[in-house]
């Protein structure tokens, strides 16, 4: 939670992000965008619905419902966090490279090649040729 509420993430890694509309709520955002008819993706990407993020979604959305300001409140919360984490000793990961495929992670494999590693062992228990697979 403390990573996601600064405005800016990620400045002195390879893909720094700006948050400008941090405190805007989307539905202001899409009627912003429809109503000065900007260009904006309306679709959700295919995988959105198995993603774990869809689940905290649909929860702060439940939320929302009960107190209009829930999804505000936990961003003031995450910054409460974040200040309280200055002033402790916590450590945050650090970004490198996937030692194998080179993406970014703070691992030293990337959980794409973690997951690799795992199908394989588990093909190979099982009797299977991962090669044909």
């Amino acid at each position: 939670l403390v990573r996601c509420t600064d405005a800016t993430t990620g400045v002195n890694s390879k893909m720094p992000r700006v948050k400008p509309f941090k405190y805007t709520y989307e539905k202001e955002i899409v009627m912003y965008a429809y109503f000065k008819k900007l260009d904006y993706f309306a679709t959700e990407c295919i995988y959105s619905p198995e993603a774990y993020r869809g689940h905290a979604r649909e929860f702060l959305k439940k939320l929302e419902a009960a107190r209009a300001t829930a999804i505000l409140d936990t961003i003031h919360s995450g910054e409460m966090f974040a200040l309280s984490a200055k002033t402790t000793s916590a450590r945050m990961p650090v970004v490198g490279q996937c030692e194998r495929c080179n993406y970014i992670s703070s691992q030293p494999l990337c959980k794409a090649c973690v997951l690799l590693d795992s199908l394989k062992a588990h093909s190979e228990r099982q009797g299977a040729d991962p090669e044909k697979a």
